[in-house]
C-alpha cells in the first residue's frame, strides 16, 4: 500500500484492491435504497452491463439525436431485485410496454403523475441476468 500525503492536510490511500461498482449489493440489495436518492449514472442512450457487474453507457452522435442542445438529461441504475419496478418516492403511470429486439424481457414504459412533470422512466430486466432491474430516468421533476 502507497500513501502519500498532501500539504500534511489530506492522506491519500492507493490500494491494489477494489470492489466492483454493484459488489456490496450482492450480500444487500437494499443497501443501495438505503439514503433518499438512489445511485445514479449518466445515460445518454443505452445501458450497456458489463462482466464484473458494473454498468458503461453508450452515447448517442448527434447525427442520431445524442448530445443536442437542451436534450434532456437521463440517469441509469441496476439493481438485483425481485420487483420489477422500485419505490422511488414518485409516482408513475404505466404509459406502454414493448418488446426489444435484443432482450427477451419486455421494457415498460412510465410517466411521472403530477401534472405537467415532464419525467419518464424505463424500466427493463437485463438480458444476460434477468435478476438484474435496469431503470433509466429521462428528464428532472419539477416538483418535490
Amino acid at each position: 500500500m502507497e500513501s502519500t500525503i498532501y500539504d500534511d492536510v489530506f492522506a491519500w490511500d492507493f490500494s491494489d484492491e477494489f470492489l466492483g461498482l454493484f459488489d456490496w449489493a450482492e450480500e444487500d440489495p437494499l443497501s443501495l435504497l438505503i439514503n433518499d436518492q438512489p445511485p445514479l449514472y449518466p445515460a445518454d442512450e443505452e445501458v450497456l452491463p458489463s462482466s464484473n457487474g458494473a454498468c458503461s453507457f453508450k452515447r448517442g452522435s448527434k447525427k442520431d439525436g445524442g448530445n443536442k442542445k437542451g436534450a434532456k438529461q437521463k440517469f441509469a441504475f441496476k439493481i438485483k431485485s425481485v420487483i420489477e419496478v422500485l419505490d422511488d418516492g414518485y409516482k408513475w403511470r404505466k404509459y406502454g410496454k414493448k418488446m426489444v429486439k435484443s432482450s427477451p424481457n419486455p421494457r415498460n414504459y412510465y410517466k411521472c403523475l403530477v401534472n405537467g412533470c415532464p419525467v419518464k422512466k424505463r424500466v427493463e430486466r437485463e438480458k444476460e441476468d434477468p435478476r438484474n432491474v435496469i431503470t433509466t430516468y429521462e428528464g428532472t421533476h419539477n416538483h418535490e
